[in-house]
């Protein structure tokens, strides 16, 4: 039994015959069913055929061929050229004086559905790449892309972050990844992320220090000092905790995927959060704190930056000298006692995709007990 489409060239064809009959201009808006078939075991061939490019029917793919919107055209002779140029020399060299062609054809809404789809970027954030793509793509690919360098490193780590994640979208579309490899080449020649990782520098203090600071944080007592327990112990960054209170629990924990929090209670009193949030350069795979504190903060009736975040952040510089998103480094120097470099990046959000979902495969119930070992090394228990 045949039911679905035998090839594009038929399509293709079809399409073409259509275009070319003399229709009426009363008839220029009928419709016309187009009939194809393929074998009943090459269906879910062709819905996973599909779903790669990014479509859900059979008909949606159709529209944009008729539109010319796919098969996306690229020219992939120019990032060749770039390649072979900074391969052969370190200059980047300037094929013609404007810029490449293959940046003529893309397709913004469908890059921004990548990032949230496929990528699972915050909407927001994903929003804010393209935005940053469309802005400053032509001084990267420019004769002098050595003038991002001017901006600040913030700035350029977004112009950047958004450079990279455009070469993970060429790649997605054409199977080509040499857009990624000229992208990583061209950042390196013009060392254009200098300075970017500066923030690390202050990660790694004296553990004298972090035991000072974690003495001093442990007597403000009340809603405050719930609320700076709550960053010290979850290491989380001050949007992340926002979201993290207001974001629905899903009620499946067994490897279900969603875009709720799920979350594994740990018999030794600890609570594992599942996060996926993802932010431009930030990222958050999950996060570990004690149950009891967890479940307090659930319970909160409402939690915002303006009233208990910058509240919390007046007393803390007040009384022990710090910022509030100073706690997240504190988290890091006492986690780092018990926890392997890589289990520690994974909690800060530093760690590549693949080491976080192994971690969170396998090596959950470890990573619990190393967390509750560490804070008990700097003098916390709980409860």
């Amino acid at each position: 039994m045949y039911n679905t489409l035998q090839n594009m060239e038929s399509i293709n064809n079809t399409t073409t015959k259509l275009k070319n009959e003399n229709y009426s201009s009363s008839k220029a808006t009928e419709f016309k069913t187009i009939g194809t078939k393929v074998k009943n075991i090459d269906i879910p061939i062709l819905n996973q055929r599909l779903k790669i490019y990014g479509y859900q029917t059979i008909g949606e793919l159709i529209h944009d061929f008729v539109k010319s919107k796919f098969p996306p055209v690229y020219d992939d002779e120019e990032l060749k050229s770039m390649k072979a140029n900074l391969q052969q020399n370190g200059q980047w060299t300037s094929l013609s004086g404007s810029y490449p062609t293959f940046l003529n054809n893309i397709d913004y809404d469908d890059m921004l559905k990548f990032y949230v789809n496929n990528l699972r970027l915050h909407n927001k954030s994903a929003r804010d790449l393209v935005s940053y793509f469309r802005r400053y793509y032509d001084i990267f690919f420019g004769n002098h892309p050595d003038e991002i360098l001017k901006y600040a490193p913030h700035k350029r780590s977004w112009i950047l972050q958004s450079i990279k994640k455009f070469a993970s979208y060429y790649k997605y579309k054409t199977g080509n990844p040499d857009c990624e490899d000229v992208v990583k080449r061209m950042i390196e020649r013009y060392n254009l992320n200098v300075s970017l990782d500066m923030k690390r520098a202050i990660y790694v203090v004296d553990d004298q220090y972090v035991v000072r600071k974690i003495d001093k944080l442990m007597t403000i007592q009340g809603d405050i000092g719930f609320i700076v327990k709550v960053g010290l112990f979850s290491g989380l960054r001050e949007e992340e905790i926002i979201y993290s209170h207001s974001k629905e629990i899903c009620p499946d924990n067994a490897g279900h995927k969603c875009d709720r929090l799920h979350v594994i209670n740990k018999p030794n009193g600890m609570s594992i959060v599942t996060l996926n949030w993802f932010r431009g350069n930030k990222q958050c795979y999950f996060f570990i704190m004690p149950s009891n504190i967890w479940k307090q903060f659930r319970n909160l009736p409402r939690f915002t930056r303006k009233e208990e975040i910058n509240s919390a952040h007046n007393i803390v510089k007040r009384e022990v000298e710090i910022k509030f998103m100073d706690l997240r480094k504190l988290h890091y120097n006492v986690v780092r006692n018990t926890m392997d470099p890589n289990e520690a990046d994974i909690l800060a959000g530093r760690a590549k995709t693949v080491s976080a979902q192994h971690y969170a495969l396998y090596q959950l119930d470890k990573m619990a007990e190393s967390y509750k070992q560490a804070w008990e090394k700097f003098g916390i228990t709980f409860s």
